[in-house]
């Protein structure tokens, strides 16, 4: 076995790699939240209501996705 870095540890190019991912699944599922919440605000005529419930169950989403990367990313 070499000796050098332990497999567990992350390179710093999958590093980069893994918080480029974390950016856009936060900002694709707040973002379709977004969207949803203004198309169910337009239909439901909800004044906001809908909108407000969306992105935060997109953040909710998105938290949770990211969680689940981070740590497969550092367990493997």
């Amino acid at each position: 076995m070499p000796r050098g870095k332990p497999e567990s540890q992350l390179s710093a190019l999958t590093a980069i790699a893994l918080v480029g991912q974390v950016g856009l699944i936060m900002a694709g599922a707040i973002g379709a939240g977004f969207m949803a919440g203004l198309f169910l605000d337009r239909w439901l005529g909800a004044r906001g209501l809908a909108l407000t419930a969306m992105i935060l169950l997109g953040v909710a989403a998105g938290g949770y996705t990211v969680y689940r990367i981070i740590l497969k990313g550092f367990v493997q």
